[in-house]
């Protein structure tokens, strides 16, 4: 986004401000397209910033979900069931009839473990109607099940699963993938993994649902075979896709790699001073609002811009050290920031469209907000602030 656009909302708005260019996703999804050629599907984890997925559900096939509060948001916005790609580590039965009471058997589901496929079979035998069902892969951590596992509830699919269709499989195994021999190996066991499910249980996999966890590039002289989003390195992967010896349907989902451009976080220089030689400059707004993955105590330096004020404040060029409101040393932004800085002048961190922006991760996923109690032995319990839902404070109509 221009300069003088970031600087007019400031103005409007007033800061600390996120703003997220609608234009910057859409071409973002456009590039996405062009380089899969129609070999690919595309899916959106909502995760990544849940005020994108109405735009991302006119933009892509599905959208991922994850949690409770995320659904809330899409049944809100009145996603069709068909968009809807219900995931998640964990999935409470009474949570999971009210998301099928909406999806029926048009979404689809994942299964994260034997007891969620066994509640979605439940359902649907109850209700005579066959679910589209992914059984996710686990990378040996706590998501998904294992080789076995999977295999075990598969070739049993019949007698145990009469209402379920294994519409495919799901895999994931981190973000901020920073070279595609990582997809490349990925691949390869996945490969090898639906030729063993095709001998043993007698199944053909007719869709890989994969979360490549492609890496963007967020600092200041990172390098660039570290952001993976280019039209090389897409191709290339679209070669190995293609290359695979299993062939069916691809659905790739990602949400960092779609958002990051897309958003610029913007704060105002409200103080500044020199302490034994450091330039300070504070800003309203701080780490408890922005977070870059990999930044440490702003170690690293994103990619940030100044837009001065006009109001003819005094300004000096020095190697800032750029920091929060919070009452906390480790409240900082950025150091070394070699710019000519003056109090009123908007401070722009670019790249904050995909996770950077949540406002500390209790508003993450869209999970509930946790209560607050007191205890006492005179006083007892006191609750200070009961449970709150904060998916109404992470969706955006238009």
């Amino acid at each position: 986004m221009e300069l003088n656009k970031i600087k007019e909302a400031a103005d409007r708005f007033g800061t600390p401000l996120y703003l997220f260019d609608l234009d910057v996703i859409r071409d973002r999804v456009q590039r996405f397209k062009d380089a899969f050629k129609d070999e690919i599907g595309l899916t959106y984890s909502m995760k990544t910033n849940p005020f994108l997925t109405l735009e991302m559900s006119r933009q892509v096939e599905r959208i991922e979900v994850c949690s409770m509060g995320e659904f809330r948001i899409c049944r809100d916005l009145k996603i069709a069931p068909e968009k809807l790609y219900i995931s998640g580590v964990l999935k409470i039965r009474e949570d999971l009839m009210e998301i099928l009471e909406y999806g029926q058997d048009i979404a689809r589901y994942t299964a994260e473990s034997p007891l969620q496929l066994q509640m979605l079979s439940d359902w649907a035998d109850a209700h005579g109607k066959t679910l589209r069902v992914y059984p996710r892969l686990t990378n040996a951590s706590q998501f998904g099940m294992d080789e076995d596992t999977i295999c075990a509830l598969i070739k049993d699919r019949a007698d145990r699963f009469p209402h379920i269709e294994f519409a495919g499989i799901h895999f994931f195994s981190g973000t901020q993938k920073k070279k595609l021999k990582k997809h490349e190996k990925e691949l390869a066991m996945l490969d090898a993994f639906f030729e063993r499910l095709e001998k043993e249980a007698g199944f053909c996999v007719p869709e890989l649902e994969y979360g490549t966890g492609f890496a963007v590039s967020y600092f200041v002289d990172q390098k660039k075979e570290q952001d993976l989003r280019d039209p090389e390195p897409l191709e290339e992967f679209r070669r190995m896709v293609s290359d695979m010896n299993w062939k069916g349907i691809v659905t790739i989902e990602m949400g960092r790699a779609y958002a990051a451009e897309c958003g610029c976080y913007v704060t105002t220089a409200l103080d500044i001073k020199e302490n034994d030689g450091n330039a300070i400059c504070l800003v309203d707004g701080g780490i408890h609002q922005i977070n870059y993955d990999g930044q440490i105590k702003g170690m690293y330096k994103p990619q940030m811009s100044v837009i001065p004020v006009e109001s003819g404040a005094v300004r000096e060029q020095k190697d800032w050290m750029v920091c929060g409101s919070l009452c906390t040393m480790n409240d900082v932004l950025c150091r070394g920031f070699t710019e000519t800085l003056g109090l009123g002048d908007r401070i722009v961190f670019h790249r904050t469209g995909g996770y950077s922006f949540y406002e500390g991760m209790s508003l993450f996923l869209s999970h509930e907000i946790p209560g607050v109690i007191l205890y006492g032995e005179k006083e007892g319990f006191i609750q200070a602030r009961a449970q709150q839902q904060s998916y109404t404070l992470n969706m955006a109509k238009y």
